[in-house]
């Protein structure tokens, strides 16, 4: 038995067709827990009128919204209640390939449930060009990224199943044994970062991360923070979860000289760049700093955010 666990806040034109892919699927030992993470009573209500009926969907209302990684956590503990074998976590702003859990699974049990396990990630708006097939590493130290296949049109140069050195949740299957082992995802971020920061935990466990391409999927890339604006408040997120995973997945020597690197590059991006450019960077340089501060508490992550209320 799969649960799949998605998250809608106040977007539910884009979840509607994200679970009407699911249900969809050719694979059908599954259940779906919709988190509606403390959207509007009016997008609560759409959400409502088109799913109550459907007995394979769990819907979970939440007060406020808990960030990405409260949302997914409240999901995860709902769907661990029952007795499961995968759990599922897939971004709503998504429409899945009708095969794609079989082969999730299909792989996961190849490599004895004891391994993460995602897909071939296609961008929503140009079908067959890639978006995401997990991530290389270029440099261990620092934990540096490098994209195999990003932005080229598929001809095939991502066909074979691998192990990588992180993953990516727009979806992606935890083993039972994997979750019980490694628990939920670390309460001390709120968007972004969350996903590698998990591979990490998972691979320090002894567990691997394989990306299969058989497995597809397709992705409105940050629908649902609105990263698509001329200038988004994300960005300070973006900034919060780098400064995060850095902390707690590079050695204190290489975490010391990441941070003074990314100190002095995003100094000059917010001073001397395009004023777009320099908006993006202060917003990442202030979650930085506000990771500083964060070192002295210690605590789990609200969501605070100092171009907005709430996201």
């Amino acid at each position: 038995m799969l649960a799949i666990i998605t998250i809608n806040y106040n977007l539910s034109h884009e979840t509607i067709p994200c679970i009407e892919s699911l249900l969809n699927s050719d694979y059908t030992n599954y259940e779906i827990v919709l988190i509606d993470n403390g959207s509007s009573k009016s997008d609560y209500q759409i959400l409502f009128d088109r799913f109550w009926k459907e007995k394979k969907i769990k819907i979970v209302r939440t007060d406020k919204n808990l960030g990405y990684v409260g949302g997914v956590n409240l999901g995860l503990a709902e769907a661990s209640k029952r007795n499961l074998d995968h759990y599922m976590v897939m971004n709503n702003d998504t429409v899945i390939e009708k095969s794609a859990i079989k082969y999730l699974i299909e792989a996961a049990e190849r490599h004895g449930n004891k391994a993460i396990i995602t897909g071939k990630v296609y961008y929503y708006d140009q079908p067959d060009v890639l978006q995401h097939t997990g991530v290389i590493f270029k440099d261990k130290r620092y934990k540096t990224t490098y994209y195999p296949g990003q932005n080229e049109k598929d001809i095939g140069q991502c066909d074979l199943e691998v192990e990588r050195d992180s993953l990516d949740d727009v979806f992606w299957i935890i083993p039972k044994q994997i979750y019980e082992d490694v628990g939920p995802y670390c309460s001390y971020f709120y968007l972004y970062a969350e996903q590698g920061d998990y591979c990490q935990m998972a691979l320090r466990k002894g567990y691997k991360l394989i990306y299969t391409p058989k497995a597809k999927i397709w992705h409105k890339v940050s629908m649902t923070v609105g990263a698509k604006n001329k200038f988004s408040p994300v960005y300070f997120y973006i900034g919060q979860g780098q400064f995060l995973f850095q902390y707690r997945n590079l050695k204190l020597k290489y975490f010391i000289i990441s941070q003074i690197r990314n100190y002095s590059k995003l100094l000059y991006k917010s001073l001397f760049r395009s004023n777009m450019e320099q908006q993006c960077s202060k917003a990442i340089l202030r979650g930085y700093l506000w990771g500083l501060r964060w070192l002295i508490s210690k605590q789990t992550n609200e969501g605070y955010n100092p171009y907005i209320k709430k996201i």
